[in-house]
C-alpha cells in the first residue's frame, strides 16, 4: 500500500520540489541540467548550517535552502522548513518564508480533492520514478492534474474499466488541448457522451472550440447582450458560471470584464454550440 501522505511527499523514495526556488524561471524544468542540480543539493545539505550562519536572501534562480533531504539523495525539499528544525520555521532566513509557506500548485489541490483510492491510482502511476522526474511537468500525473477535478476523477474511472497503457489513452488531454481553454467542455462532453467521444473527434472539437470563442467574441455585438451593456462590469472570474468556462473566456476570448447578468446569455451560447457538436 502505498503511502498517501501528498502529492509533495507520496512516498520516502521521492518529492516534489516544482515549487523550488520560490523566484525561479516559469519555463525552467527539474530535468534540465540535472547533474549540474544534483550537485548543488548536495551542496546545500553538507554546508547548510554554514549556510544559515551567513544567511543571505536569496536572488537569480537558487536557493540555498533547497537541497537533498536525505543521505540517500532520494527526497529533495526545504532544509529550513519547521519540520526539520523542531517547529522552528528558517524560512526567513532566504526572505521569502511568506511565499514558500503558502505555496500550494494548483496539482496538489486538486489531488486533494481525490478520494484515496483516485489518489493512490495517482501515485501508482509515479511508482518507478525519482524526484527529478516526479517533480517534472513532463511528469504524465502533473498533466492530468493541471486538469478539472471532474475530468481527473473521469480518466481515473475510465483507466480503471479497461487495461490499455495510460499515457496512449490519455495523453491527448495534454498533446491536443489546453487545460486553460478547454476545462469546461471537456468536462461536459466527458458527463454528457463520454471520453471516447471525444478522443474520435478531437479535430472536429478544435473547431467547435474556434467557433464558439469566436461567438463569445461576437457578443458585444448580439442584441441582447447590448441590452445589459449599461449594468456594471465585474471580473470575469467573478460571474456566477463556473470557474474552467471563465478561464475560456479571459483565455481565450479575451473577455476579462463583462456584464453581471451577462452569465445567462453565456451559458446558452455555450450549451447550444456544445448541443449541436453533441450531435453531429
Amino acid at each position: 500500500m502505498l503511502k498517501l501522505a501528498s502529492l509533495c511527499f507520496p512516498d520516502d523514495k521521492k518529492s516534489c520540489f516544482y515549487c523550488c526556488p520560490p523566484i525561479r524561471d516559469p519555463e525552467a524544468d527539474t530535468l534540465d541540467n540535472i547533474e549540474e542540480r544534483r550537485t548543488t543539493l548536495r551542496a546545500n545539505r553538507k554546508n547548510l548550517l554554514e549556510n544559515i550562519t551567513r544567511a543571505q536572501e536569496i536572488s537569480g534562480e537558487s536557493c540555498w535552502g533547497l537541497g537533498f533531504l536525505d543521505d540517500d539523495e532520494k527526497q529533495a525539499g526545504c532544509l529550513l522548513h519547521p519540520l526539520r528544525h523542531d517547529g522552528n520555521d528558517l524560512r526567513h532566513l532566504t526572505g521569502y518564508q511568506f511565499k514558500c509557506a503558502n505555496a500550494l500548485c494548483r496539482e496538489a489541490l486538486i489531488f486533494a480533492e481525490l478520494s484515496p483510492k483516485e489518489q493512490e491510482f495517482c501515485l501508482n502511476l509515479c511508482r518507478d520514478m525519482d524526484s527529478f522526474t516526479y517533480s517534472s511537468r513532463s511528469n504524465p500525473l502533473m498533466k492530468l492534474l493541471a486538469w478539472e477535478t471532474g475530468i481527473v476523477q473521469f480518466v481515473i474511472a475510465d483507466s480503471c474499466r479497461n487495461e490499455a497503457p495510460f499515457i496512449d489513452q490519455y495523453s491527448f488531454l495534454w498533446q491536443k488541448l489546453d487545460f486553460r481553454l478547454d476545462g469546461y467542455l471537456v468536462y461536459e462532453i466527458f458527463k454528457k457522451a463520454g471520453i471516447d467521444f471525444l478522443r474520435n473527434r478531437l479535430q472536429h472539437f478544435i473547431i467547435l472550440r474556434k467557433q464558439l470563442t469566436a461567438e463569445l467574441k461576437d457578443l458585444k455585438n448580439d442584441p441582447a447582450f447590448k441590452n445589459l451593456s449599461d449594468t456594471a462590469l465585474v471580473p470575469t472570474h467573478k460571474l456566477d458560471i463556473p470557474l474552467s468556462l471563465s478561464r475560456l473566456l479571459k483565455f481565450g476570448a479575451n473577455l476579462w470584464e463583462l456584464p453581471a447578468a451577462s452569465r445567462e446569455l453565456i451559458l446558452s451560447r455555450t450549451e447550444q454550440t456544445l448541443e449541436k457538436f453533441l450531435h453531429s
